[in-house]
C-alpha cells in the first residue's frame, strides 16, 4: 500500500507541476503513469484500495488542474505567458484606426498626390498630408486631385478634370 500512496502522491504533485510549469507534456506523461501505476497497484493488492485510489485520482486531478489554471496567470511565468489587458480607461484610448478629425471641410478642395494611389496613398491638400483613396483607378504622384467624397475617416479624390 507504501507505493500506491507513493504514485498517487507523485502523480498529483507531477499534476500540479504541469499545469504551472512549461514542460512540452513531459510532466503529464509522468504524472499519467504515476497515476495509472497507483491504481494498477491498487488494485492489484485489494478491489477496495484499487476502486478508493481509481475515484481519489477521477476526484482530484481535475480539481486540481483547474486550480493550477486559476493560480498560473499569479506565477512569474504565468504572467510572462499569459497577456493582460490594459489597466488604462478604453474610454481614454478611443477607437483603433479612427482619428477624431473631421474631414468633411475637405470635400470639393483640390491637391495634389505625393505617392501613388493605389488604390490608397498620400496626398497634399491645402498645404497638408492626408492619406487618401482614389476613386476608381491608380493614380501616380505629382498629379492633380480633388476631394470628392468623405465617409468616415476615408478621403476618396478622383483626378482633377483640366
Amino acid at each position: 500500500m507504501t507505493y500506491v500512496i507513493i504514485l498517487l502522491v507523485a502523480g498529483i504533485i507531477l499534476v500540479i507541476l504541469e499545469t504551472l510549469l512549461p514542460s512540452g507534456g513531459i510532466l503529464g506523461i509522468l504524472a499519467t503513469a504515476c497515476l495509472i501505476g497507483a491504481v494498477a497497484l491498487g488494485f492489484i493488492q485489494n478491489q477496495m484500495a484499487g476502486w478508493l485510489v481509481l475515484l481519489a485520482v477521477l476526484i482530484f486531478v481535475p480539481i486540481l488542474v483547474l486550480l493550477g489554471l486559476k493560480l498560473l496567470p499569479s506565477t512569474p511565468f504565468g504572467r510572462k505567458m499569459i497577456l493582460t489587458e490594459n489597466q488604462q480607461d478604453k474610454d481614454a484610448r478611443g477607437r483603433a484606426g479612427v482619428d477624431d478629425e473631421n474631414f468633411e471641410q475637405l470635400k470639393g478642395k483640390n491637391g495634389t498626390t505625393v505617392t501613388a494611389l493605389r488604390p490608397s496613398g498620400i496626398a497634399e491638400i491645402d498645404g497638408k498630408r492626408y492619406s487618401v483613396v482614389s476613386e476608381s483607378e491608380m493614380i501616380e504622384p505629382a498629379v492633380k486631385i480633388v476631394v470628392k467624397e468623405v465617409e468616415g475617416n476615408n478621403i476618396i479624390v478622383g483626378r482633377k478634370n483640366a
